[in-house]
């Protein structure tokens, strides 16, 4: 492939997708909640956790807040999500 073309391709590419805080990203992401003991995994959006413990609460302080709701123990982990594009999605050309 031409190098021109590939550094274009390059500069198109997204980001790193790295969550901290609810509010990063403005709470465009998804979260899969597991727990560590029975693998029960729940998935959620941040406005439903942000609610609850404020939008700048860390995804580490939150986890450890989080109890399965299936064995009852506080071994929950938390991990972000970028959303998907809907199927068919095509965007305006510029």
């Amino acid at each position: 492939m031409d190098a021109a073309v590939c550094s274009r391709n390059n500069s198109r590419m997204a980001r790193e997708f790295q969550i901290d805080k609810l509010s990063d990203e403005f709470g465009q992401y998804t979260l899969i909640i597991k727990c560590g003991r029975c693998s029960h995994e729940r998935v959620t959006q941040p406005t439903t956790l942000g609610r609850l413990c404020g939008w700048d609460a860390r995804l580490d302080d939150v986890a450890k807040r989080m109890r399965c709701s299936k064995c009852g123990k506080k071994q929950c982990s938390l991990r972000a999500v970028p959303l998907r594009k809907p199927r068919g999605y095509k965007s305006l050309p510029n």
